[in-house]
């Protein structure tokens, strides 16, 4: 007999495919000019899934419904990524009653954007190399951050900077001493419009300083690796579609009965199962407080990364030169997987990180 929690993830699982279906309505538009997803956002900002890890959801059930979404748009549920992360940090502020009334904004559809990345940075996303100067009340900064995906909606900004040396986070007011700067036009998970926003003697209040630390559980290293999957998933499934409805002129018969065809597809299959299960078992092991599950997160996300590549590049090549055609949404899913592969950690950086550990090394 199902529990209420089983019950419940089921209607929020269900939610988050209704959801996608909007997601998936205007995907292909707002790539191609490279606008905010604003129908997808408001959508998910009105859906009870917006706040579900508020409201006690697993992290295993998080996992999932950011597969859902990625699947149907990439580039929104990058966004939703991003913003889940940098609001979850609001409840690591230290006056409770503030963190319950930004969490009560949060929760009424205000927008927090991440913005930790610095334009010399690279990965070292957590640790900045801009420094703060101290004022009275708090700190000011003077600076840049980078790949901050939707942040025309941020409504609050979370960011870090050196506060005497130390890495200080965090979440404050969008103000008008932001400025934000129009640099997105990339290849892939265009609609993210992840810009550069310029702070111009900044204000950070004291007691919007967050007590981040780099165990504290966070919705990012969970979504990053299902970002990834969502487009093998919408790649692979494009691919068999194709593959069961293109008839080959010479023999009369589908694609499909073709062996290389056959081949490439139980590829797909195996590869996305096998990153699949390693997403939903570092997912389990936050889940249960496990202490490597953030190495396990890690080891996920360059999985998922190479692995939504090579579906992507399969599912290209089964299509062949009609997937090369922008009017089909393959040319969009392999433009969109070879993002993860960029995104902090690298796949480079996870592999040297991993690497060290395993040998008893100093990580860097």
């Amino acid at each position: 007999m199902e529990n209420k929690t089983e019950s419940r993830e089921r209607e929020l699982l269900a939610e988050a495919t209704r959801v996608a279906e909007i997601f998936s309505k205007h995907a292909a538009e707002h790539d191609r000019d490279a606008s905010l997803p604003v129908e997808a956002l408001d959508a998910i900002a009105a859906s009870p899934i917006h706040t579900a890890l508020f409201d006690g959801a697993s992290w295993s059930l998080f996992a999932q419904i950011v597969g859902i979404l990625a699947k149907a748009d990439a580039s929104a549920a990058t966004i939703w990524v991003m913003h889940q992360g940098a609001s979850w940090v609001v409840r690591a502020l230290p006056d409770p009653a503030l963190a319950a009334s930004l969490e009560a904004k949060v929760r009424a559809g205000a927008w927090v954007v991440n913005a930790l990345s610095e334009p010399t940075g690279g990965n070292l996303f957590l640790l900045p190399l801009q420094s703060a100067e101290r004022v009275e009340g708090g700190w000011r900064i003077s600076g840049a951050k980078r790949y901050i995906s939707g942040c025309e909606r941020a409504n609050y900004v979370f960011l870090n900077v050196l506060c005497d040396g130390v890495p200080g986070f965090f979440i404050i007011d969008r103000d008008s001493s932001m400025e934000i700067e129009d640099i997105w036009d990339t290849m892939g998970l265009r609609a993210t419009r992840s810009q550069l926003i310029h702070f111009n003697g900044t204000f950070l209040p004291d007691a919007r300083r967050a007590r981040v630390t780099f165990e504290d559980p966070n919705p990012i290293p969970v979504g990053f690796s299902w970002l990834s999957l969502g487009v093998a998933r919408a790649a692979m499934e494009f691919a068999i579609d194709y593959a069961k409805t293109r008839i080959l002129p010479r023999t009369n018969q589908p694609m499909c009965h073709l062996q290389s065809v056959q081949f490439a597809v139980a590829e797909m299959a195996m590869s996305l199962d096998a990153a699949e299960s390693l997403a939903m078992r570092a997912a389990a092991m936050m889940d249960a407080k496990d202490p490597r599950a953030g190495l396990f997160h890690i080891e996920s996300k360059a999985v998922a990364n190479e692995t939504a590549a090579k579906v992507a590049t399969l599912a290209l090549k089964i299509a062949g030169g009609t997937g090369y055609l922008k009017r089909l949404p393959i040319e969009r899913y392999v433009r969109d997987a070879m993002g993860g592969q960029l995104m902090a950690w690298s796949t480079e950086v996870t592999r040297d990180f991993v690497g060290k550990l395993l040998l008893g090394l100093p990580p860097g």
